[in-house]
């Protein structure tokens, strides 16, 4: 057994989260699946201490990694016969952060535990663990291929128009359909068409926003709000940009983060970073959507690392150890007085394996742009696979949210891919 470091084990782990970690200061581990490990740099595979692999199916099935946590629970029994016991778990992602919780319950270990990891998993307990908090959430009902068309039929009978119809666990809109109302639901249940571990609910007009940012001790350290431009699900299955800008309204920025404190004490989350959702409809109504207790994707750390300054992987880390936050005081972004708003933007990927043959546009960014993360010419692009495959995502500051999204519209009007099929 090697004595003296600390033993910090990771569930899952990406290369682009390798900055976080402080390898000479711990004994650090992972536990991640084979063909996630055959991905990792030479270089980087290298610095863990050790690696255990898991065999299990390379899919977008984010369920498939807590339904292998009896056989993660024997590789860490070995890394712990080798390091010792784990001092913390870290789990980073959507699809890992409830075997983490599980894994901490079972070695003894300090951190998010199985129930508040559950709630920020399952969207049925999540919206369940509100009731009584004054925060509105959207209509909705447990669904599989076993429940009663009578309950399924007065369940759609109450709701006033379209249906979103979801996986309970699944993540980036994975599995999501939208449904034209209850006839359609009720004619999908008839045809064998819902699948277990759904979950029906009331389809809500409105802004989406992402809420993004840290929490220690039960303490919001971090707040920071997003509109979406458009919505992820557009994103995953159309051919809509997606990007999101800043609010510069104090009032309504005010009353998000009264929701998002609510909301975190309702679950339990007091130690962790948190992305959440929330619907601003017309009638000026918050309303909650869902909430992981993990850092958001797509340009969401690119954004706030680079404008704000906040490294919220870093951040998710952290408050796994259990070591202080580098957020020195409780903030928001309006606090930022410099930015009077800012957002993030990617352009939809172009489909299949494709060459690229010409980037346009890029002398014609704005000057608002702070970040450009785009493919150079000969660069084979292969949208294959990938949850957030993009043509090229770019951060905008400006003096205000109106300039934020003029800017961008200008982006999406002017940068474009020339390509070709093939390698």
């Amino acid at each position: 057994m090697n004595a003296g470091k600390p033993h910090v084990v990771h569930i899952g782990f990406h290369a682009s989260e390798a900055h976080t970690v402080d390898f000479e200061a711990d004994h650090v581990t992972v536990v991640m699946p084979r063909a996630s490990a055959a991905r990792l740099p030479a270089a980087l595979a290298a610095r863990f201490a050790r690696i255990e692999v898991l065999d299990l199916p390379d899919s977008d099935d984010l369920d498939t990694y807590d339904r292998a946590v009896d056989r993660m629970r024997e590789l860490v029994e070995d890394l712990v016969a080798q390091y010792g016991p784990p001092a913390a778990i870290v789990g980073l992602y959507e699809h890992t952060t409830l075997p983490a919780a599980r894994l901490r319950e079972h070695f003894g270990v300090p951190g998010t535990g199985a129930k508040t990891a559950l709630l920020c998993r399952d969207k049925v307990p999540m919206k369940e663990a509100l009731s009584g908090t004054g925060i509105r959430v959207p209509r909705f009902l447990a669904v599989g291929p076993d429940t009663p068309r009578a309950e399924l039929s007065e369940f759609a009978r109450g709701l006033p128009g379209r249906v979103v119809l979801k996986p309970r666990s699944q993540g980036a809109s994975i599995g999501v359909r939208i449904l034209d109302g209850a006839a359609e639901l009720l004619a999908l249940a008839d045809a064998g068409g819902i699948e277990e571990g759904y979950e029906a609910e009331e389809f809500v007009d409105g802004s989406i926003y992402h809420i993004d940012g840290v929490v220690r001790d039960g303490e919001m350290r971090w707040f920071c709000a997003s509109r979406y431009l458009d919505t992820c699900f557009d994103f995953r299955h159309g051919t809509a940009p997606l990007g999101a800008v800043t609010p510069d309204s104090p009032g309504l920025v005010r009353r998000m983060r009264d929701v998002t404190g609510t909301v975190l004490e309702a679950l339990g989350l007091t130690d962790s970073t948190y992305h959440m959702e929330l619907f601003h409809t017309p009638g000026d109504e918050l309303v909650f959507l869902e909430i992981g207790n993990r850092f958001g994707g797509a340009g969401i750390s690119w954004h706030q690392r680079q404008v704000y300054g906040v490294d919220l992987a870093r951040e998710s880390v952290l408050a796994c150890l259990g070591r202080p936050s580098e957020v020195a005081t409780p903030t928001t972004m309006l606090d930022h007085r410099d930015v009077g708003a800012s957002g993030w933007l990617y352009m939809p990927a172009v489909s299949g394996a494709v060459r690229v043959v010409a980037v346009r546009g890029l002398d014609e960014l704005p000057g608002s742009v702070v970040g450009v993360n785009t493919p150079s010419v000969g660069d084979v692009l292969d949208s294959e696979g990938l949850i957030w495959a993009t043509a090229g995502g770019f951060l905008v500051r400006g003096d205000s949210t109106l300039a934020v999204e003029r800017d961008m519209a200008r982006i999406i009007s002017t940068y474009t891919l020339e390509t070709k099929a093939g390698d």
